[in-house]
């Protein structure tokens, strides 16, 4: 299944690719991810994430699409045993030069995840994912085998991202909240040509063209429920990890907030759930 993953969406793979490895070093330099402030011992993970993921230390843990692996670091140095998997070959270059330079142990394996059982054979306590990450997946069900696969029995799965309804949201009308998306979409991406970094839209990107797919609550749910998993809870947020709408504002514990919408609307989930120990 995931040879015919990976044939199908190849041309979106690719696109995404280039475009995530220009992003790399401007990331790094960005004031958003704050590396300088992380080298200096400060977290990257958000509250809500360390709030409901409590149980780690000499717990191994599993880390998909990594990035430049900030986050990874950061459940190290909590004790966590860490391996973080992400496509892009820069991201995880990075990301193996900071576990050099700050001395904190952790694996790093560049890798689609829908690959990855060719080059991984280990099974972990946990399975991590956040921020902004299964909108790069085409396909849930495929990626729900692959954190069944590498969980142990009783092992637990944590994800926070968007929030399928807040994805809805057309970024153009300043003014008020608007649809600018199908929620069904039939699992069809929608094609984005972003001319600057998300980080800081003044910087020009080369790579201008991504590929992003937009996934029902159900799907999420449901793939999950698939396999072999419990879920332990879902919760939804009224505010984002990231400014997605120009009328948000940051708040001082970094989640962004809408300041003239009248009414709450939910703009992330986090959802936990844990692995059968049978069939």
């Amino acid at each position: 299944m995931n040879v015919i993953i990976m044939k199908q969406y190849k041309k979106f793979f690719d696109a995404n690719l280039k475009r995530w490895n220009e992003l790399v070093d401007i990331n790094a330099k960005s004031k958003f991810y704050d590396l300088d402030g992380f080298k200096e011992g400060k977290t990257s993970l958000f509250s809500i994430e360390r709030e409901e993921l409590t149980d780690v230390k000499d717990k191994t843990l599993l880390h998909l699409q990594c990035h430049f692996g900030m986050d990874t670091l950061s459940w190290a140095r909590i004790g966590a045993k860490v391996t973080g998997v992400d496509f892009s070959d820069k991201a995880i270059k990075l990301a193996k030069m900071l576990c050099n330079e700050l001395q904190i142990p952790a694996n790093f394996i560049h890798s689609n995840i829908y690959d990855l059982p060719k080059v991984l054979d280990e099974k972990f306590d946990i399975v991590f994912t956040s921020c902004g990450v299964i909108g790069w997946l085409p396909d849930l069900y495929a990626w729900a085998q692959i954190i069944n696969h590498y969980l142990k029995p009783g092992g637990i799965f944590y994800i926070v991202d968007n929030h399928p309804f807040g994805n809805l949201i057309d970024e153009k009308f300043k003014e008020e909240f608007r649809i600018g998306y199908d929620y069904f979409n039939e699992g069809k991406p929608n094609r984005f040509d972003d001319d600057g970094a998300y980080v800081d839209t003044r910087i020009q990107i080369e790579n201008k063209t991504t590929y992003d797919w937009f996934h029902p609550m159900g799907d999420i749910i449901n793939s999950l429920l698939e396999v072999n998993f419990e879920i332990l809870f879902l919760h939804e947020f009224p505010f984002s990890f990231f400014q997605i709408h120009p009328d948000m504002k940051q708040r001082e514990d970094g989640y962004w907030e809408f300041q003239t919408f009248k009414h709450s609307i939910p703009m992330m989930f986090s959802l936990k759930a844990k692995k059968k120990n049978h069939l």
